[in-house]
């Protein structure tokens, strides 16, 4: 049984490459911003400081930012992931969850809790993602509002299971 329980460390393997996609995406982010700042400079097709340059550089901040929280989705995924099964070197259940200096919101104690966070994340991710089409295309259609449903949808979901946890 103890062979079987050791098998906990192959996650570790989500902690590392969740990290590594979360600093990824992080530069990605970077990126884009440095692009929407130059769009807004002049560099794109918009003449610089326009309106039509304002409304770019907004696209492609909202790009950033939809970049920056796929970030962070993977690094509290790997967070959470790390808390769970790969406690400080103790094999305490007591402990886990707790082995590292993370703030309180960060401190994830269930897979419950690494669900609820990653769904708080994704809803905000679309909310992104519905803000960048409207800006994009002002005129909206029913299929448009699918986003929009789908938020309400996942915040729906998050209030039932933070209510029965």
């Amino acid at each position: 049984m103890e062979t079987i329980f050791r098998t906990r460390y192959v996650s570790i393997l989500a902690v590392v490459f969740g990290a590594i996609g979360a600093v990824t995406m992080f530069a990605i982010g970077s990126v884009t911003t440095i692009k929407g700042i130059a769009e807004y400079l002049g560099a794109g097709e918009a003449k610089a400081f326009s309106s039509d340059a304002a409304l770019a550089t907004t696209i492609e901040m909202i790009d950033a930012l939809d970049e920056f929280l796929l970030g962070l989705v993977l690094l509290v995924f790997a967070f959470g992931v790390y808390q769970l099964w790969i406690p400080g070197g103790s094999d305490d259940d007591e402990s886990q969850g707790r082995d590292i200096n993370a703030p309180a919101w960060l401190r994830i104690t269930s897979v419950t809790d690494l669900k609820v966070y990653l769904l708080e994340v994704v809803a905000v991710l679309l909310a992104v993602l519905f803000l960048k089409g409207v800006l994009e295309n002002p005129v909206m259609t029913w299929p448009d509002l699918v986003i929009p449903v789908a938020v309400a949808l996942f915040g729906a979901t998050i209030w039932v299971i933070r209510k029965a946890h």
